[in-house]
This record gives structure tokens, sequence and C-alpha cells, in this order.
């Protein structure tokens, strides 16, 4: 028997969570560029963080296909883009700048999402992105994620990521309620897995 899922969350329809979810507006504006990939996995965040923070955008990664509406609104919002990625390699320390969020100019801020090494290649891959300046912090919360393999402490995944995004931006109430949100996934995937 086939089980239908919620277009919105993605959980299986009887464990949908989205009744459990009041959305909000947030003032920065969180760009999600996915890879390919993404969208299909049942265990993906983005569903919740658009559900959570429906001003949310989101855009496809191809390796062979630039996000040419993605690149134009950069271009139009040219100085107060971010890129959200960990400033890991020498390359990208000298591009890690301290934003200041200010309640006249609305922040942009793209956060590459899919698996570990994905994000990695949609940073390597994207030489239009090379231009923004890195939003890169150290959250001290350890990752509570474990639907996929091989989780990683170190490694949250892209909702917690956001979730400490709109803390280090003073937005308390998306941090808030994407955190709910995120709670409700995790327990209502589960709970569908365990009763499948």
């Amino acid at each position: 028997m086939t089980t239908s899922h919620c277009p919105d969350c993605g959980i299986a329809s009887t464990w949908c969570c989205c009744s459990q979810i009041t959305p909000i507006d947030s003032q920065i504006q969180v760009i999600l560029l996915l890879h390919e990939n993404e969208p299909a996995r049942p265990t993906t965040t983005s569903r919740i963080i658009k559900k959570a923070i429906p001003n949310t955008k989101t855009f496809i990664w191809k390796r062979t296909e630039e996000p040419k509406a993605l690149i134009e609104l950069l271009n139009k919002n040219d100085g107060n883009a971010w890129l959200l990625f960990p400033a890991d390699r020498p390359s990208l320390v000298e591009r890690k700048k301290t934003l200041r969020p200010s309640k006249q100019q609305k922040i942009i801020i793209i956060v590459p999402d899919g698996t570990w090494k994905e994000v990695r290649k949609i940073v390597r891959k994207s030489p239009w992105l090379d231009r923004l300046p890195l939003l890169a912090f150290d959250p001290q919360t350890p990752s509570r994620y474990d639907l996929r393999r091989n989780p990683d402490a170190d490694h949250l995944c892209t909702a917690e990521t956001v979730i400490e995004l709109f803390k280090l931006c003073n937005e308390k109430p998306a941090a808030k309620n994407l955190e709910h949100a995120f709670d409700h996934f995790l327990e209502n995937y589960k709970r569908s897995k365990q009763n499948h």
C-alpha cells in the first residue's frame, strides 16, 4: 500500500505536523539554496522552515544550470546579501565578516541545503557566490537531528542552523517558532516510521 505524504511538511499524511505550527515571518530574508537531490528526501527540513517562516524563499541548485532568478535578486540587493557557511578553510576565512542587523536594511542570507558533501559542492562550484561575505558562527548547541545516517553532533541540520541564525540576529520570535516546528517535525516523523 502506498503511503501519501503531506506536501507541506513531507511526513506521512497520518502524522502530518502542519496543524501544530503557527507561521510567522522574519525580518531576515532567508533563502534556501537546495541541492537538486534535497527536495525528494523525506528527511529534509527545508519544508518545515518554509512552513514556520513563510517568507523564506527556496531555489534549486544544479551544477550545470545557474539559478538566474536568485542571481538577479542578489544583484539588486548588492551589499546586504550574505552566505551562511563555516569559514573552515583558508580561502574562506578572509570572507568572514560580522553581521550587524539593521531595521533600516533588509538582510538576505543564503543558506545552502543538502548533505554536508553536497553543501560543500554548492559553495565550491558556484562562483557567483564568491562575492558574498561569509556569515560563519560556531553554535554551542549539539545537533538533535538524527534522521539520516552518520549523524555528526558538530554539524547542525539546516533547520537548526536557521534557528541559530535567528538567535544571532535577535529574531527571537522566529527562532522560537522554528524550534517549535522542528520539535514537532522530529517527533511526528519518528512516530510515522515506528507505526509504518
